[in-house]
């Protein structure tokens, strides 16, 4: 009987184990403050706990040369408000749609559409279009459920 105990305890041990490969946003940093690219797949949401698959939809927060990475903008400002992270007093990035590369996420332009990793609906873009809207905008609605999460809003967007 105890040989069986001790089995099930080095299985256990053995799976859990496995779980740690993922950096899971531990000892990335940026002296400078600037966006770092990652390995998809290396590195675990803190929000949602996902996987960060790809760079694209995909944002940072970097306080004190510590970089947080999230797979969605939402992610990271249902995070921030739940940490009271006052978005002015850190650098934000996020990886763009259009021209595929990091910019200040305050700065960028947010489409309501587009399919992200969690279904938020908030692509980033660097350049300015009629249907974006501002860094703000897009983080009050996060904020307030007003995304396409919401069945209402699904389909007053995507009309379905």
């Amino acid at each position: 009987m105890a040989v069986r105990w001790i089995v099930v305890f080095a299985l256990s041990f053995f799976m859990l184990a496995g779980c740690g490969e993922k950096e899971s946003n531990v000892g990335i940093e940026s002296p400078d403050g600037k966006a770092v690219d990652f390995k998809p797949g290396s590195v675990v949401c803190p929000q949602c706990h996902m996987d960060v698959k790809s760079l694209t939809d995909s944002a940072e927060l970097v306080r004190d040369g510590k970089v947080t990475v999230f797979d969605d903008p939402g992610c990271m400002v249902l995070w921030m408000d739940a940490h009271h992270i006052d978005p002015k007093s850190v650098k934000l990035w996020v990886y763009t749609r259009d021209t595929h590369r990091w910019v200040d996420a305050t700065k960028a332009h947010y489409s309501q559409t587009d399919p992200t990793p969690m279904g938020y609906g908030f692509g980033a873009y660097e350049k300015a279009a009629p249907d974006r809207i501002p860094f703000e905008e897009m983080r009050l609605r996060v904020l307030r459920g007003l995304t396409l999460k919401d069945p209402k809003i699904r389909k007053k967007l995507l009309g379905y």
